[in-house]
């Protein structure tokens, strides 16, 4: 056994020798040497073959065989870089509570945990996702200090790694996008893994440093994901701690939108206002916290809102089957709706202030007549919903209108209470939505314990699913799930006809999105505008 399959052989790290290795798994490696051989300069070829090797179900082992390679050596000779201690990123110890295995152990287990984030990610994203991995602790044994207490330290090697990484990806074929995401994911894999450090300002930080892209944002946690698997015990049970604060924000700062002007439209799409024509200039001044204090009383005494409506569309029918209920908050000042949220939970108005935004759609659409449809969605916190006081009065709305709840913010650990509010909710004659469903813990298995009337994926499913395989296999199943069971399944989201033909293939009854109309305070308004996509666009499709 050589020096290399020593490392590997520790701790039970692979489960046969070399030379037990099936024949066929050493010619297979064999032929990718001799691949990157034959493509020594061809930049987009390598970058393609070092790609599946990463994705390869065997990868630790083939990049362990390929690294003795001179080959391999000559595309990464920063690999070999021999530090004061003697070390290369081959052999770089890590001698810490924080880590089981060497620096080179670590990154192919991290390789191999990658690329099972929360949504469904595609081969584009599962390639940055590897090489993520492959590259970013690639620092570590140019930083690397060994303490007075015999500790190693490894500080700054994020930053370290990002310059090393540069160097390679430029040597490789990836574009400009391609580049900055996997640079960013390695600048911010190892930042904020502390309970206490995840805090709105620093959530949101990253958050921005990802272009507010709520996919970046989950690749970014899987990268940490992936990265905590592969140190110590401790640290990973630690890390699904902070995970699920991660999860929290993402699920908050991703259902309500950043502001449009001057307002702020209030729920789990981004919604702009349909009146272009009475839109008020920009103003970027900052609200002050007394200002937020009074904007938040406003708000709950029903000023300064008011309800928008989108359709939801019947495919089967071409018909609207309901309409979901938004909040535009009006404002003099630029609203950051996440900070607005965070202050009225530091000063104990958010409950009220989620009760009012719940009632006051269903208020308004008690008064309008709506000749297409009855059935009224209202978006809620589970927790805020579960804490409201007047549920006689949301119980007389269930009684004369077909009021949908739709809850965020649930999670496996509500289950149980989950399952009672449902269970009460149709007592009272009410019907029950899970939006952002996909998102946190709760899986389809877990559906099997809830009656719930409607399944609302998140719309980053339906985002791009025209080219994304693997959101597609998530839809159809889905789609095939809420069949079996019962179950109406809505797709938001929906921009363009290309998805809206490829939802109605995969078979997808309801819809809804910027597709049929931007939400507006005029239902019959959203209706004029729809007549022609149901006239005409449908009919073509169905």
């Amino acid at each position: 056994m050589d020096e290399f399959e020593k490392f590997f052989a520790d701790d039970g790290f692979f489960s046969i020798e070399a030379d037990l290795m099936d024949l066929k798994e050493e010619t297979r490696i064999q032929n990718i040497i001799q691949k990157l051989y034959i493509y020594d300069n061809n930049p987009q070829e390598l970058t393609k073959i070092y790609t599946d090797v990463l994705e390869d179900d065997n990868v630790a082992f083939i990049l362990l065989k390929i690294s003795q390679d001179m080959i391999f050596k000559k595309h990464f000779p920063e690999f070999y870089v021999v530090n004061e201690y003697g070390e290369n990123l081959f052999n770089c110890q890590q001698n810490s509570p924080y880590h089981k295995y060497d620096v080179f152990k670590h990154i192919v287990t991290s390789i191999e945990n990658v690329g099972n984030p929360q949504i469904p990610v595609g081969d584009w994203q599962k390639k940055l996702l590897k090489w993520t991995m492959f590259l970013h602790d690639i620092g570590k044994p140019y930083v690397k200090v060994i303490q007075s207490d015999g500790k190693d330290s490894f500080a700054n090697h994020d930053e370290k790694s990002v310059e090393l990484a540069t160097g390679i990806l430029n040597r490789f074929y990836f574009n400009d996008e391609e580049k900055n995401i996997i640079l960013t994911l390695i600048k911010y894999h190892d930042k904020y893994l502390n309970e206490g450090e995840i805090t709105y300002d620093n959530m949101k930080f990253l958050a921005g440093k990802l272009g507010n892209n709520k996919e970046l944002f989950y690749l970014l946690m899987d990268v940490k994901d992936s990265d905590a698997k592969a140190k110590s015990v401790e640290v990973y049970n630690k890390y699904k701690l902070v995970k699920s604060k991660y999860i929290e924000f993402i699920n908050t700062y991703f259902a309500y939108s950043v502001e449009k002007e001057v307002s702020v439209d209030v729920e789990n799409e981004q919604v702009q206002s349909a009146n272009a024509e009475n839109k008020s200039p920009v103003i970027n001044e900052k609200m002050t916290q007394e200002e937020m204090k009074h904007l938040i009383e406003d708000i709950i005494s029903k000023r300064k809102i008011l309800p928008l409506y989108q359709p939801i569309i019947d495919l089967k029918h071409k018909s609207v089957y309901g309409y979901e209920t938004f909040t535009k908050i009006e404002s003099s000042k630029k609203v950051d709706i996440m900070e607005l949220f965070s202050y009225a939970k530091d000063i104990g108005r958010y409950e009220k202030m989620q009760q009012t935004l719940l009632v006051n759609g269903i208020d308004d659409f008690s008064s309008i007549l709506s000749k297409e449809s009855d059935f009224i969605f209202v978006n809620s916190d589970l927790e805020s919903y579960n804490k409201y006081i007047n549920k006689p009065r949301l119980y007389d709305y269930m009684a004369k209108n077909k009021v949908v709840l739709e809850f965020h913010n649930y999670d496996k650990k509500d289950i149980n209470n989950l399952k009672d509010t449902i269970d009460t909710i149709h007592k009272n004659r009410g019907l029950v939505a899970l939006d952002n469903f996909g998102l946190g813990s709760l899986s389809i298995d877990d559906l099997n314990v809830l009656d719930i009337d409607y399944i609302v994926p998140d719309r980053s499913f339906v985002v791009d699913i025209v080219n994304d395989n693997e959101k597609r296999k998530y839809i159809n199943e889905l789609v095939t799930y809420s069949i079996s069971r019962d179950i109406k399944m809505i797709a938001i989201g929906v921009e363009n006809l290309e998805t809206l033909q490829l939802l109605n293939e995969i078979g997808v009854r309801y819809v809804q999105g910027y597709y049929f109309g931007v939400p507006n305070n005029v239902i019959d308004m959203i209706n004029d505008k729809l007549k022609v996509s149901l006239t005409n666009d449908l009919e073509n499709i169905i």
